[in-house]
């Protein structure tokens, strides 16, 4: 036997040995390698993950029976029946699997909570990878860290084939209940397509989805939509906030990308047809959107997150560009910049959502419009807010009233006095009325108290002090609450006349628009603003106007009262 012929031997005799071997060591290497991970999980979630069985199928297949994750302590979060995985041969010898085709098989996840206790929550609660503390005093989020969290995982590990077979969710949340069933989903080389069904209070709906990810191109998309006649509704959101958000149509892509190892960036648009949108601190009415888009650019870094001026937001046919940052260092800090020029006024009042500014709804403008916005806010140190608002014009000419006429007061005009939504009382506002007084009538000191006490810029502003309004955003912020509107007199008039008394965002929006309106194309004088504004401000149940109002304190005519009735008048207007 020559020596070559031996050594071929030998060395045929030792691959069969080593095949053997690793056949024979291979499902113990498997469980080490996979009981590691799952240890390495289990820590970072704060939850435990179980399995009945797992071993190789075949010869790169792994499958995994009766998965479990179990929250300590609450009932099971996620159960699958069976998982199989496709490994790549070349990632054993390494100990780095990499996995080329999922086949997951009746997955249900279980989400509950009650009485303040869950089996979810803890999934929100702050990782130790993406809190870092800083020096002596601070613990920041890094968000850099958390985004690569995310998505980085998602385009790494991402196979190219995915099998999902009868998947559910269900939900019980205290009073608040859905289950939510997907047909089976099929990903290959990145595309997938499948049929949600929702069970959400009783009503059955179906969404559409399909989509895409690109793991080498760290790019995904896809577009939900509704399957049947009934729009698509955000489920949970009405219950949990009272917020409904519905639409025909949501189309998403996104692009991921690390320049540096301090920096993540998210790119992407996003769109939605036909949205409606309530909720009572926005809008009494639903607000209709017929399109809203946006190109959006976040950035992230260890300290700080930010929306890129590249952002823009167009609702209907109007955009906006804008700036965004949040720091956390040195100190907590809110920035917000906006700067539109040159904006198409038709555009800019034809764009104003449905629902939301009823009174300028087919109002018909030309000219053009320049936006600017500046907030910069440290949430530590409030009475240090930055704020400037400011809308200015070119050639801007009103062509035509929309579903309101606001020089109908310029004339006399029935005006309808309304409390907590309910109209109490109606009146006419000129001569016919033997209560109404000219302003020549109302006595010197009393106009004066008046405009002290509410607007004593009244005669030199064009309806607006922005001083006045920075100041009520402060008290607003302090208070967390509502409680401070920095109104001018002309916008007193603009909300008592022409807008109900909710206090909503919109509300406040619809009553600066249409003032400004007023003030910059001189609808109506100051003069017959302040008359008219005498006349119906409220100084007490069922009171109003300072006619009424002098007759009911002080037994006499108006045009009668000395300088501390005024002033006693003056401090109760609401």
């Amino acid at each position: 036997m020559s020596n070559r012929y031996k050594w071929l031997l030998g060395s045929g005799l030792l691959l069969i040995m080593l095949v053997i071997s690793f056949f024979a060591i291979r499902n113990p290497l498997l469980r080490y390698v996979i009981n590691n991970r799952i240890k390495l999980i289990e820590q970072r979630i704060g939850a435990d993950i179980a399995y009945q069985t797992i071993a190789f199928h075949g010869l790169t297949g792994v499958q995994i029976n009766r998965l479990c994750v179990l929250p300590s302590p609450g009932d099971t979060l996620l159960q699958i029946n069976k998982i199989n995985v496709a490994v790549n041969a070349l990632s054993i010898p390494g100990l780095k699997l990499r996995v080329n085709q999922v086949i997951m098989d009746q997955p249900h996840m279980r989400l509950w909570r009650r009485d303040g206790k869950s089996n979810y929550l803890f999934l929100f609660q702050s990782s130790e990878d993406t809190l870092k503390k800083l020096d002596t005093t601070a613990r920041i989020r890094d968000y850099n860290e958390l985004v690569k969290s995310i998505f980085g995982p998602v385009f790494r590990y991402i196979p190219r084939r995915i099998e999902i077979r009868q998947a559910q969710l269900n939900a019980d949340m205290d009073d608040y209940s859905f289950e939510l069933v997907m047909d089976d989903l099929t990903m290959h080389d990145g595309r997938f397509s499948t049929l949600l069904k929702l069970m959400d209070n009783g009503q059955k709906k179906q969404w559409k989805v399909d989509g895409g990810i690109d793991s080498q191109g760290h790019t995904m998309n896809f577009k939900l939509a509704s399957n049947d006649t009934l729009p698509f509704e955000m489920p949970y959101l009405e219950y949990r906030w009272d917020l409904l958000l519905a639409f025909d149509s949501l189309q998403v892509s996104l692009s991921y990308s690390t320049p540096s190892n301090e920096l993540s960036i998210l790119k992407g648009k996003a769109m939605a047809w036909q949205q409606v949108i309530h909720h009572p601190d926005i809008s009494p009415y639903d607000v209709n959107l017929s399109r809203g888009f946006t190109n959006f650019n976040f950035r992230f870094g260890q300290s700080w997150a930010e929306v890129d001026s590249a952002t823009s937001i167009t609702y209907n046919n109007q955009r906006f560009h804008l700036f965004a940052r949040y720091d956390q260092l040195p100190e907590n800090r809110i920035q917000l910049f906006v700067n539109e020029t040159n904006m198409d006024a038709q555009a800019f009042f034809g764009s104003l959502p449905a629902g939301l500014f009823t009174n300028l709804a087919g109002i018909k403008v030309s000219g053009t419009l320049d936006f600017n916005l500046i907030f910069d806010y440290y949430p530590r140190r409030p009475d240090y807010l930055v704020f400037h608002s400011a809308l200015e014009s070119d050639d801007f000419k009103l062509l035509r009233y929309g579903a309101t006429n606001f020089a109908i007061i310029n004339d006399p005009f029935i005006y309808t006095a309304w409390e907590k939504g309910v109209p109490v009382r109606s009146w006419m506002v000129g001569p016919e009325n033997p209560d109404f007084r000219p302003l020549d009538q109302f006595p010197a000191h009393l106009k004066y108290a008046i405009m002290t006490s509410e607007d004593g810029a009244f005669y030199h502003h064009r309806g607006f002090i922005p001083d006045a309004i920075r100041e009520s955003i402060i008290t607003n912020l302090k208070q967390k609450r509502f409680a401070r509107g920095g109104s001018t007199i002309s916008m007193q008039l603009v909300k008592n006349v022409f807008l109900n008394r909710n206090k909503t965002i919109t509300r406040k929006l619809e009553e600066m628009l249409i003032t400004w309106l007023i003030e910059h194309e001189r609808l109506v004088s100051k003069d017959r603003m302040l008359e008219v504004y005498l006349n119906i401000i409220e100084t007490g149940p069922g009171i109003y106007g300072m006619t009424e109002a002098a007759r009911y304190y002080f037994n006499k005519e108006v045009k009668n009262l000395n300088l501390a009735e005024s002033i006693f008048l003056a401090s109760i207007v609401p």
